[in-house]
């Protein structure tokens, strides 16, 4: 990804992306205009004195993008340098979340480790068998298709539906269906580690939802 000074653009995969402000605070990205359709200029006429020393007037004026930023909303102008006094500091990134899950579509997917389907086979049984499982360590390139994948086979093995989270190295897969129908023996296993955590006791056996990706991913 490059950032060209001549306007505020980003470049992805040889694609280049405006980044371009609305009327709400996220900033989008626009796309250029394609061959047959009618482009918008970078920076209105009404706006253009505010850029003039920062960018080029050529590039700025070019009706090259198209009208509505990679989300679908009609875009104001682009972010960027203003040479008016108080002007809100430039960004030169993207915030827009549905804009982000669409430039990902231009990344090349990402090498899965080798051990993948083992993993997914390891979180599932833990899934079945509590309704929930753990795993720590788990490389930011490999969550997206983890998490994917996992949801995909529990509803097409069971007919349920669940719900993913990540932080940071951490994904957490809940089926609700099936945890319920294991409650009492989560409320035991809680109050067992509640327990020990208050008369000062080890906890005797790990949590049987818990699993770290290098176990199973090693070489």
């Amino acid at each position: 990804m490059e950032t060209s000074r001549d306007l505020n653009v980003i470049e992805v995969s040889g694609k280049q992306f405006l980044l371009t402000a609305t009327a709400g605070d996220a900033t989008h990205l626009t796309r250029k205009a394609d061959i047959e359709e009618r482009g918008q200029a970078a920076v209105p006429d009404r706006y253009v004195e505010d850029f003039e020393r920062s960018y080029d007037m050529a590039a700025i004026l070019e009706p090259a993008w198209a009208v509505t930023t990679m989300c679908g909303r009609p875009w104001i102008l682009m972010e960027g340098e203003r040479d008016a006094e108080g002007a809100d500091e430039a960004r030169y990134a993207p915030t827009c979340r549905r804009c982000l899950s669409l430039l990902d579509r231009l990344f090349p997917a990402p090498k899965l480790n080798d051990r993948f389907p083992l993993i997914v086979r390891v979180i599932l049984d833990i899934v079945l068998e509590h309704g929930t499982a753990e795993i720590i360590g788990v490389p930011g390139d490999q969550q997206a298709a983890l998490r994917r994948e996992v949801r995909a086979t529990v509803r097409k093995l069971t007919g349920y539906g669940m719900t993913t989270y990540a932080h940071e190295t951490i994904v957490i897969f809940v089926c609700d269906p099936i945890y319920d129908q294991h409650a009492d023996e989560h409320r035991r296993s809680g109050a067992e580690a509640m327990d020990a955590f208050l008369s000062g006791k080890p906890v005797l056996r790990q949590s049987p939802t818990r699993l770290s990706w290098r176990t199973w991913a090693a070489d």
